[in-house]
């Protein structure tokens, strides 16, 4: 019989498979639970990863660079925008920064905020200088709470 075993010619009823899987899984699900990151800054180049906590990595994926050339005249003055991935333990998520949106609170540090430092970003290059293998580095600070 299903629920039931048979013990010395009695039934003994077994607890139910709900209350023995939610006794069993909460311990693991408590440590999957990540911690919210430390304060820190990170120096970081494009497709560059750093662990802000067990289980939580953040990751500079990419950078999108249409700033008007130092020594040219544009109609407009283009936006430099750098695209983050954090990959923990909800899955992943993405978010940006800019030199006009420079702090972002993603929902998987826990209220963390994350800050660019916008005096490291280096100034629009000049037309004709830019090669497709010049990178834009980033420096972030993580601040907790």
């Amino acid at each position: 019989m299903i629920g039931f075993t048979q013990t010395t010619g009695r039934f003994m009823k077994l607890p139910s498979l709900a209350a023995v899987l939610a006794a069993v899984s909460m311990p693991i699900l408590t440590g999957c639970a990540a911690p919210p990151p430390q304060d820190a800054v990170y120096p970081l180049r494009p497709e560059q990863s750093v662990v802000l906590a067990r289980g939580t990595v953040l990751t500079y994926d990419s950078y999108s660079d249409s700033r008007c050339p130092a020594n040219t005249r544009c109609i407009w003055a283009g936006r430099l925008i750098f695209r983050f991935l954090i990959d923990g333990p909800n899955g992943v998520e993405e978010f940006t920064l800019g030199p006009d949106q420079p702090t972002a609170t993603p929902a998987s540090l826990h209220g963390a905020r994350v800050v660019l430092d916008t005096s490291a970003i280096p100034p629009a290059r000049a037309a004709g200088t830019l090669r497709p293998a010049d990178v834009i580095p980033v420096t972030i600070k993580i601040t907790a709470k």
